[in-house]
C-alpha cells in the first residue's frame, strides 16, 4: 500500500526507524491513497501491508483485525499542528478545544516520543 503525499502528489517512501537505524522503503504499489482512513480501510480488507501510528491501529490490533509486523521498527514521527489566525483572541471555546486536543494526544505519549 502506498500513501500519496498531499504536498507532492507522489507516493511517500515508508520511513522506518529503530534504535540506531533509519531506512526508507519505496516500492511498486498496486494501490496508493491520499487519505489516512482510506489507507486504514484498504489494510483492513487485506489489500496490503500498511504502516500506521499506534492511535490508528490499536483498536484494530486489539480485536485481531490488524497484526503488528516489524515491531522493532517505528514509523517516522508525524507532527500535529493546531492552527488559528495569530491575531485571533483565544476565546473559551477555542481554549477548550486546544486543551482537549492536547489531552487527547498526551494519551499517546509513545507516539510523541517516537516509541
Amino acid at each position: 500500500m502506498g500513501f500519496l503525499s498531499s504536498r507532492t502528489s507522489k507516493i511517500d517512501p515508508l520511513v522506518l526507524c529503530s534504535e540506531n537505524e533509519r531506512i526508507e522503503i519505496t516500492g511498486n504499489y498496486v494501490l496508493a491513497v491520499d487519505d489516512g482512513n482510506a489507507y486504514l480501510e484498504a489494510g483492513l480488507v487485506g489489500l496490503g501491508v500498511i504502516a500506521l501510528p499506534n492511535y490508528m491501529a490499536a483498536a484494530h490490533q486489539a480485536v485481531g483485525a490488524l497484526i503488528p509486523l516489524f515491531t522493532q521498527w517505528r514509523i517516522s514521527p508525524m507532527p500535529l499542528y493546531l492552527a488559528f489566525p495569530p491575531n485571533r483572541h483565544v476565546n473559551a471555546k477555542l481554549r477548550v478545544f486546544i486543551d482537549w486536543i492536547v489531552e487527547l494526544m498526551e494519551q499517546h505519549v509513545p507516539i510523541a516520543n517516537n516509541q
